[in-house]
């Protein structure tokens, strides 16, 4: 079983600022014609932290980007008036110091990796990664999903804290951490999982369990997609893709329709001022924030 084809943008020390700009700015054509304030995208360098940021400056937000590659790479021909950040999200005060500027209105994680160093397979990301993005010795599930998650929850308790309402904060999970849930993940999990996919859920669910202990300071929105695809991108998995979407119209309980980053990102974003999302959203939930 494949989970998430989706790239996320790793972590690094030192945090540096750039401001991306150029002749055409997307904020001109915000579809909401109004500023809403600003997010924090957590890993907005990665395949969809920047469709996220793109999405964020059309819907009338500004964006700040926490990423360690700090810029992302086509930033010499960017559109997006994005603040990026070069920072380490395993370190709180990366995020707590952005957070304390004020002014922000939401935070989005969507830091992570599909193949750890510790699975052996930390070679393959250049392949399924849409950014490219390799692991290091430091780049495991529990320091690169579940401590940045930790980190970046507790940072945004604490900014909300005394607010009127709850902080939205969206977390990138994925489908098969609902495994448990549906009929026959579990016997999918225990008996047909590789070892490094059990711990890849493990970390997710951990990160699950603290949003959504966070309420009511934060609002939770977890956001589980199972294989993330773009049409204009070489490195889309086409076949994996195709296979998902027969498993899931013959009704196979543990297997989502895959979701385009284009519409991921929208959802993820149109979550933010919609106080009625909580919880978990499948891609049927994906697709009515699409609507």
């Amino acid at each position: 079983a494949m989970c998430v084809l989706v790239a996320k943008a790793f972590v690094q020390p030192s945090l540096t600022r750039y401001i991306s700009t150029s002749s055409r700015s997307l904020t001109t054509m915000s579809l909401s014609g109004k500023k809403k304030g600003k997010l924090l995208v957590l890993g907005g360098t990665g395949f969809l932290g920047q469709t996220i940021c793109k999405r964020a400056l059309l819907e009338g937000y500004d964006v700040t980007s926490l990423s360690r590659r700090g810029l992302p790479p086509d930033a010499v021909e960017s559109s997006a008036p994005v603040d990026y950040r070069t920072g380490d999200a395993r370190e709180k005060e990366s995020i707590s110091d952005i957070l304390n500027e004020g002014g922000y209105t939401g935070v989005l994680h969507c830091i992570g990796l599909l193949f750890d160093d510790e699975s052996g397979l930390g070679q393959y990301n250049a392949f399924v990664s849409g950014s490219g993005s390799l692991p290091d010795s430091k780049s495991t599930y529990d320091t690169i999903t579940r401590l940045t998650g930790f980190n970046a929850i507790e940072a945004a308790a604490e900014y909300a804290e005394g607010r009127d309402k709850p902080l939205p904060f969206c977390f990138t999970s994925a489908a098969e951490a609902g495994w448990p849930d549906v009929r026959g993940g579990k016997q999918v999990e225990r008996f047909l999982t590789p070892k490094w996919l059990r711990r890849y859920l493990s970390a997710k669910r951990a990160v699950e369990k603290k949003l959504l202990s966070m309420e009511p300071t934060l609002r939770p929105i977890i956001v589980r997609p199972s294989l993330i695809y773009s049409l204009d991108r070489p490195q889309a998995a086409y076949i994996p893709v195709g296979a998902f979407f027969v498993g899931n119209k013959v009704g196979l309980p543990f297997v989502d329709r895959p979701v385009t980053v284009q519409a991921l990102a929208c959802a993820m974003i149109r979550s933010m001022d919609r106080d009625t999302v909580s919880g978990v959203q499948r891609y049927k939930e994906i697709d009515q924030l699409n609507q």
